[in-house]
């Protein structure tokens, strides 16, 4: 750009002399000269803009002003400074302006030159920055995702590795009474379950979603384990049509809610506790409660919002934004868990 704008303005300069009276060999290499140099000088003028650009108006203006006038007054005093010997050089016998003069008058006209170069680059730079701050805003909405399918995935690591201890030993514990009393059947019908259980749990991948009925299969499993600690003080009630079998939802969703209700109603209860899995549809939304009517620990005594419940809460968010939600209520009796998220479909992966 820079060499094709001296270029031009060596032509247009150089056509009325051909027009009218001829254009000597001195005008030709003094116009040479000028433009030459005005394509060296151009640089500077490109330089502190570029330098200026991430500034603010004033100080781009003040910067672009400066490198203009410095340009102009340089190669003004250059081609008033080289004129006599130019003259000298093509043995020219055109009268030479005087030093002062000649100066006086390619700094005025050269500083439009300049001002419009430098114009051009302003508006260039300003150009390749804004591309510039739109590839790194995508850059860091790129990260920001990438961040969030680790939180999510971490998420989940987390709750694979938060497996109740004491849920493993009271099971293993179970299993050994069981083969004590020689009741071999119901023992490998439970070392069964836990095996399935426990693939389950660590062979899903982090951040993959599941149909629902693979979720509440994994979670039934969970529950028969839990049901040889409690026996009949364990009840479990699912409700899922049939049409929602396919919804997708994260993996291990539900086991933390149920945890909870078995932590907080069952385990300190020496009352039955039924425990109740509902799916249902909102609108576009999934809508799935988790539920138990024991009475546990004394209401204000069960927090309802420990690790579990703030993984699947976190869980959520991250997945589905605003979209993502999970409310939990204390009741005078039992303790209510409402996961709400978007309906999605195994097949057509989009919302319903």
């Amino acid at each position: 750009m820079v060499i094709a704008t001296w270029t031009l303005s060596g032509v247009l300069y150089l056509i009325p002399y051909h027009v009218f009276s001829g254009a000597s060999l001195y005008v030709t290499v003094s116009v040479i000269n000028i433009c030459v140099m005005g394509v060296l000088l151009s640089g500077g003028v490109y330089w502190a803009v570029r330098r200026t650009r991430r500034g603010n108006m004033v100080v781009r203006l003040a910067a672009m002003g400066t490198a203009v006038i410095l340009a102009s007054a340089t190669l003004a005093l250059i081609d008033a400074a080289t004129g006599e010997w130019i003259g000298r050089l093509v043995v020219s016998s055109q009268k030479i302006a005087p030093f002062a003069l000649r100066a006086t008058n390619n700094f005025i006209a050269l500083v439009w030159q300049f001002a419009l170069l430098g114009a051009a680059f302003t508006v260039i730079e300003a150009n390749k920055l804004a591309r510039e701050r739109e590839l790194e805003l995508a850059a860091a909405r790129e990260a920001a995702s990438r961040a969030e399918a680790a939180a999510s995935a971490a998420s989940l690591a987390a709750l694979r590795y938060q497996l109740n201890p004491h849920f493993l030993f009271n099971t293993l514990n179970a299993i050994s009474s069981l083969i004590v009393t020689r009741d071999y059947r119901a023992a490998d019908a439970m070392l069964a379950k836990l095996s399935e259980f426990l693939r389950a749990t660590l062979s899903s991948e982090p951040d993959a979603r599941l149909p629902l009925e693979d979720e509440l299969a994994t979670l039934q499993h969970y529950l028969e384990i839990e049901s040889v600690r409690f026996g009949d003080r364990l009840a479990v009630e699912f409700t899922c049509p049939p049409a929602l079998n396919s919804a997708l939802v994260p993996g291990f969703l539900l086991q933390p809610l149920v945890e909870n209700a078995i932590k907080y109603a069952l385990a300190p209860s020496a009352e039955p506790v039924t425990i109740k899995v509902e799916a249902s549809r909102d609108g576009d939304a999934l809508v799935i409660a988790v539920e138990d009517d024991g009475a546990g620990l004394a209401q204000d005594a069960r927090p309802g919002t420990g690790l579990g419940i703030a993984n699947v809460r976190q869980r959520l968010a991250t997945l589905y934004g605003a979209a993502g939600t999970l409310e939990t209520l204390k009741r005078d009796r039992g303790f209510l868990a409402i996961a709400r998220l978007p309906l999605e479909r195994g097949n057509e992966g989009t919302a319903a």
